[in-house]
């Protein structure tokens, strides 16, 4: 690496704004082995299945990535608290995995039909596998580590997750990245609301403060 690449940040796999979450994900290619059993992506599909990872220590309803951490590592041990930050980080370096979601590409999602009741999808939209988004995949890291990243805007419409954002940062979305609004239950193949990891909508967030404040 040049030293200027190698002084370029990288984007945090993670960042919430009221509007929309940015999430870096990876890009797997047709042969990935976390694709096993999966619907083959649509010959005329231009979008990739994508990998969104977990911090460590984030559940599904987590708003902002863990930042717990504890005094176990004192007495040379690690806690059991899901949201433990520098434990699970540990266990995650020591097994070499992370955890991730699966992000479907919507017309292979759809197998290559839309439905005719006024609904209609982005070129560049994904939908968020269900499971995967309360129970986690673990992934090995040398399945991924060498993948293409990507960004996903997450938000609760496509107008909404747009708003704000400069013509050049649009034109992003649309030429390199991704938008998503839905979870998606491959087994049922219906629709989902997106879990707080995901995205959590701004109007949730102001009524969760409100009953916060009245206690």
């Amino acid at each position: 690496l040049t030293p200027e690449v190698a002084s370029i940040p990288v984007p945090k796999l993670k960042n919430v704004s009221r509007l929309r979450t940015e999430h870096q994900v990876y890009e797997l290619p047709d042969s990935h082995p976390l694709l096993k059993g999966l619907d083959k992506r649509e010959t005329d599909d231009p979008c990739s299945y994508l990998l969104a990872i977990w911090t460590p220590g984030e559940t599904a309803n987590s708003i902002q990535p863990s930042e717990r951490t504890c005094s176990s590592q004192e007495f040379g041990k690690l806690c059991d608290e899901k949201t433990c930050f520098s434990c699970n980080s540990i266990r995650e370096a020591s097994s070499q995995t992370v955890r991730g979601t699966l992000l479907i590409p919507c017309r292979t999602a759809m197998r290559g039909s839309f439905p005719l009741n006024g609904t209609y999808f982005q070129v560049n939209e994904v939908f968020a596998d269900h499971d995967s988004s309360i129970n986690p995949i673990d992934v090995p890291r040398a399945w991924i580590w060498n993948l293409p990243r990507r960004t996903v805007y997450f938000g609760t419409s496509i107008p909404t997750i747009f708003k704000g954002l400069s013509t050049e940062g649009i034109q992003y979305c649309f030429w390199r990245g991704f938008v998503c609004v839905r979870g998606f239950d491959q087994k049922t193949r219906a629709p989902r609301p997106l879990m707080a990891r995901l995205h959590f909508p701004a109007s949730k967030l102001t009524r969760t403060k409100g009953k916060t404040e009245d206690r």
